[in-house]
């Protein structure tokens, strides 16, 4: 039986609809979606268009994110550190590989690019801010679920095949992530995507938990093992520097979040 969600639950779950794949929705969407009739879905949106929330075009009828939501943009990034500390580490490793780099976290079962660098080379598989993508089949999301066992049992029950190469037998998906464990890296052939290879590695904090990665993607056709093999020590310098940032952020007294 579905959990029956309060007024203001419904509105955020709204605001978590748009993304830069969809960044304008309409009321048969958000009613689909939420699993709400018609009517509540266009209460929901009326009432967030009202704060500035979400902005209706007039002409299509489709909903946006409105100007309320931009000034607080500002306000989170100048309190998400580690995304801004990891611009300069990304774009070294960018100079070095030549392929497009990428820091994460997990934001629930998913993987969330907080900063992304393109690199010289181009990937068909485009990464923007706030990207959102299963934790299991992506080198990301598998860098930090190694280290996160209680989430990682949680995400085994829901594994589900992208590609031929996706992982869906969660014996062989916990064995994976032990071998990630143990080695501090992963790399992740066409599990997401038929067309890519990715890397990734666990950065830390001051008390040594995994709390975010830094990852590369390349077009599989491009990734031969010469090539990973270069990269897994850039990558894990790369993250290296940003951990220990973070621990040197915290002797100093200052907020890391």
């Amino acid at each position: 039986m579905r959990k029956r969600r309060t007024s203001l639950e419904n509105a955020l779950h709204v605001l978590k609809l748009f993304s830069m794949d969809e960044p304008e929705i309409s009321v048969t969407a958000v009613s689909q979606k939420l699993h709400v009739a018609k009517s509540t879905a266009h209460r929901l949106l009326s009432s967030l268009a009202a704060e500035g929330f979400v902005y209706k075009d007039p002409h299509s009828n489709l909903y946006s994110l409105g100007f309320s939501i931009l000034t607080m943009v500002d306000i989170v990034n100048s309190q998400i550190h580690i995304s801004n500390e990891a611009v300069p580490i990304l774009n070294m490793l960018v100079e070095k590989i030549g392929e497009n780099a990428h820091l994460s976290i997990l934001d629930g079962y998913e993987v969330i690019y907080l900063q992304t660098i393109d690199g010289t080379y181009s990937s068909t598989d485009y990464i923007h801010l706030g990207k959102r993508k299963p934790s299991f089949c992506t080198s990301a999301g598998k860098a930090i679920l190694a280290f996160q066992p209680e989430i990682a049992k949680q995400v085994a029950k829901q594994l589900t095949s992208y590609t031929e190469r996706t992982i869906t037998d969660p014996i062989l998906f916990f064995k994976d992530l032990e071998k990630i464990k143990k080695t501090g890296y992963v790399i992740c052939i066409r599990e997401y995507r038929e067309h890519i290879t990715s890397l990734g590695v666990p950065v830390y904090n001051d008390i040594g938990q995994v709390v975010a990665s830094i990852s590369m993607t390349m077009d599989y056709e491009r990734a031969s093992d010469q090539l990973q093999r270069r990269y897994v020590p850039l990558l894990q310098q790369a993250a290296n520097e940003l951990t220990k940032i973070i621990r040197l952020r915290k002797r100093s007294g200052l907020n890391d979040k």
